[in-house]
């Protein structure tokens, strides 16, 4: 009964639920009820910012264009076809001229690259730029899609959320990947699609403990954006299917051609990149101005294509124009991307694929004896080939491919042609993920090593000693009242109250009667040791061991002081379990 109540007493107590607390359970990698409410905040957070970046753009665009419509940017009068993104081009290079270089970094490139080398953390200026930029382009009607703002933004305010409340760093990873879940999923109607695409392509990584905040995010961001914006589906597609199984080996070539414009896209990206060095102004104005005279003779180039695409499902596209606006998405997308547009491109590559599956389900008709399936089937095994081939997501793709369409018949014939259309890309023309790819244009590798993702999980506080002592040298008499509380870590400071030495209990051989001071009596070791931030992971204290060669690093809190000690062998120890 005594145990009982000693238990209950424990588990009550208020020190339990204060943030202190919070913050440290955060640091283990078990911490699933402190990691399910993060993924509860960031999925409200991402639903909020993603609303009122959506009624940024959609509001005044339902105003100004013809069709009431976001985007009806074809019912404008034939001269702004031109002269509207060449104008967009000139604000957003204005708007870019205000900032550094490395403000200007958006979409989820960047988000990528502040996982890989940040710790996650995003600066509020590029999220400033995004959120302005990114409406700005869509506005004026570049060939621009919203789900790269959103991945940035979502992920930008969860990033800042965790900083505000000092959470550790492997949170703020976390939260990160549910701000890009909830971005996506508020922004498609898609969560499956969005915590799918938030581990399959920025955290690189599948896990239990990961899955289950980011699930919550993406419901959570969904449901919240649904109620407060409106639950519509980004397009109704019809319920069509495979008309015949001898389709089949014309469905697998068909692969093989969407993954060849898949690396012709991915291709001119980077290729476009080699001109980054030049005035931001003069490269948005060469985006605009490229986008609007590919407008001019194709108006459907303009805007995120979301009416397009059901327009070449539903067959009302001739395979002339379903071919000139598949490739001239293509360009004007790749060129402003690769030019440093802060836009995003999964919209458009969803409009590629419509199209130039639907123009080769037009192609069918022709080659095939027999009943053939509608060209809509085809537009929308295109849309899932060509997402997974330019982002190299195969999942993400499929998934995002059903909750679009809402179609099962899709699942099979999807696989096939998604699988094709991924190796095509990355085997037969070498070309990676463009998110990867860009970065790699920028000098920066991404790669999801299995230890580094490990190390990336836990905080130091997770295998950090917090039973440590301060002494000076000649504290004999302190030194052994500690060691009878079985207090194991003595940090020697000197007369200025600067640490010294960090010594172990078991390396000090004295007793009362001893003259030696504490350093002396452990043998006088020369042990290099440093300090590291509490919010700090295990990966970032190895890399500190690795460059300074420390033997032991001391932990810090927030205000400065010593929490604990962490020794080099404590991670080696961790690296090297089953």
């Amino acid at each position: 009964m005594v145990n009982l109540k000693q238990k209950l007493a424990l588990r009550l107590n208020p020190m339990r639920f204060g943030a202190s607390h919070f913050r440290r359970r955060l640091a283990y990698n078990d911490a699933l009820p402190q990691i399910s409410f993060l993924g509860f905040v960031s999925g409200v957070a991402a639903a909020l910012v993603i609303v009122a970046f959506r009624s940024l753009f959609e509001i005044p665009l339902e105003h100004w264009l013809p069709g009431g419509t976001a985007e009806s940017f074809e019912n404008l009068d034939p001269i702004w076809y031109f002269f509207l993104p060449v104008i967009g081009g000139l604000l957003i290079g204005l708007w870019l001229m205000l900032f550094a270089p490395g403000e200007r970094k958006a979409g989820v490139a960047h988000v990528m690259d502040r996982m890989a080398y940040h710790q996650a953390k995003m600066p509020i200026k590029n999220t400033i730029v995004q959120f302005i930029g990114g409406s700005l382009a869509i506005l004026t009607g570049q060939s621009a899609g919203r789900e790269g703002p959103a991945v940035h933004l979502g992920s930008a305010v969860s990033s800042q959320l965790a900083s505000a409340f000092h959470l550790p760093n492997n949170s703020v990873r976390l939260m990160v990947g549910c701000g890009t879940a909830g971005a996506i999923a508020a922004s498609f109607n898609t969560p499956m699609a969005g915590v799918i695409f938030a581990m399959e392509v920025v955290m690189l990584e599948y896990s239990i403990m990961g899955f289950t905040p980011v699930i919550i995010a993406a419901v959570t961001a969904t449901l919240l954006h649904n109620n407060l914006y409106g639950a519509e589906m980004a397009f109704m597609a019809p319920d069509i299917s495979m008309a015949d199984m001898r389709e089949m080996p014309l469905i697998l070539v068909y692969g093989v051609v969407l993954g060849a414009m898949a690396a012709l896209f991915t291709k001119t990206v980077t290729s476009i990149q080699n001109f980054a060095s030049q005035p931001v102004l003069a490269r948005m104005l060469v985006a605009g101005t490229f986008t609007g005279a590919l407008a001019y003779f194709v108006p459907q180039v303009m805007g995120m294509g979301t009416d397009s695409i059901l327009m070449a499902i539903e067959g009302q596209y001739a395979i002339g124009l379903l071919v000139a606006l598949a490739f001239a998405k293509l360009f004007a997308t790749a060129i402003s991307v690769g030019l440093g547009m802060p836009i995003g491109l999964i919209g458009p590559t969803l409009l590629m694929g419509a199209c130039a599956g639907s123009a080769l389900g037009h192609i069918s008709g022709y080659v095939l004896d027999g009943p053939t399936s509608d060209a809509g089937f085809y537009a929308m095994l295109g849309m899932g080939a060509m997402m997974s081939a330019v982002l190299q997501a195969p999942l993400a793709a499929l998934i995002g491919l059903m909750e679009l369409t809402h179609n099962p018949g899709i699942i099979l014939p999807g696989m096939a042609t998604i699988v094709i259309a991924n190796i095509s890309c990355s085997y037969f023309f070498k070309q990676d993920s463009v998110f990867i790819e860009v970065l790699r244009k920028q000098g920066l590798d991404y790669q999801a090593n299995p230890i580094t993702q490990a190390l990336n999980h836990q905080g130091v506080i997770s295998l950090m000693h917090d039973d440590v002592s301060h002494h000076y040298d000649d504290d004999i008499a302190g030194y052994l009242s500690v060691a009878d509380l079985g207090v194991s870590w003595l940090i020697i400071n000197n007369r200025d109250d600067q640490v010294d030495h960090v010594l172990h209990q078991s390396q000090i051989h004295l007793d009362q009667s001893s003259s030696m001071g504490l350093i002396e009596g452990a043998g006088s070791p020369t042990v290099a040791f440093g300090f590291c931030s509490s919010r700090a992971t295990l990966k970032e204290a190895w890399d500190l061991c690795k460059k300074r060669d420390y033997k032991q690093l001391l932990i810090t809190d927030v205000d400065g002081s010593i929490m604990g000690v962490l020794p080099v062998e404590e991670i080696v120890k961790y690296m090297q379990k089953d």
